[in-house]
């Protein structure tokens, strides 16, 4: 599997006679789980308290916003203010007294939503491509697309691994590999664009069309083409629904 990484044709045409994805899938879904999860609860206490003020301010921001707008009724600030306060003081207590396992078990738990949904668009991102595979010129067969997808998941595991580095590096919980750090300041919709073309998720999808090319031995560019033309669509729809919530999400 390692083969991916520095030969990932070789890698490819090893799955056509073998289309191998349960050991690829686990992995590329449960490492960067961990990895992530490892590298939160690693950090100083101190870094994540400030996290949590840091977003209380924004979502402080967003209701003054649509109190402003008339988008919810002034009445109502008061209250969910309070709330949300409340919750990010409990969310400190249990940073400033809880053990390093605790936290460890508590970023982890917290994590699964993520890495469920994660899952779920991979197997939707290859149904979506197996559908379309006569379309390009091949045969469909969804096991061996699976592998190709599965195998590409694995750069995750690096892309786990150079964000954990550069949560400690910059002393931030939250860290980008994206373009959004190109714009950190304008529209919601262009920000929530550009935050989405990852690097890591870049090299994923150069992987994924490559391995259909291989695999399916589809002529010309035809896999790359179907690969991020899907992309595309599914991060426009993205910033849509981000521009829409106002942009609470984005990372800043």
């Amino acid at each position: 599997m390692l083969k991916l990484f520095w030969s990932p044709a070789v890698r490819f045409r090893e799955l056509t006679a073998k289309p191998e994805w349960s050991l690829p899938l686990v992995l590329g879904v449960l490492v960067p789980l961990l990895l992530g999860t490892l590298s939160s609860s690693l950090l100083p206490r101190r870094v994540l308290i400030d996290s949590i003020e840091s977003r209380m301010e924004r979502v402080k921001r967003y209701i003054d916003e649509q109190v402003e707008k008339g988008r919810m009724p002034s009445d109502q600030r008061g209250p969910a203010l309070e709330r949300i306060e409340e919750t990010s003081r409990q969310e400190v207590e249990a940073y400033e007294r809880s053990s390093w396992l605790a936290l460890f078990l508590r970023f982890l738990v917290r994590s699964l939503p993520a890495v469920v949904w994660s899952l779920i668009q991979l197997l939707i991102f290859t149904a979506l491509l197996n559908l379309i595979m006569p379309l390009l010129g091949g045969t469909t067969s969804f096991g061996r697309m699976l592998a190709v997808t599965a195998n590409a998941a694995l750069v995750r595991i690096a892309g786990a691994l150079v964000h954990g580095l550069l949560m400690f590096a910059t002393g931030r919980l939250v860290v980008s590999t994206s373009l959004g750090l190109l714009i950190p300041s304008g529209p919601v919709f262009v920000r929530a664009l550009l935050s989405a073309v990852d690097i890591f998720t870049v090299w994923e999808l150069v992987l994924i069309g490559l391995g259909m090319k291989v695999v399916f031995n589809l002529p010309g560019r035809r896999s790359w083409f179907a690969v991020f033309g899907i992309w595309l669509v599914y991060i426009i729809i993205l910033a849509l629904l981000a521009t829409i919530s106002g942009g609470l999400a984005l990372p800043e």
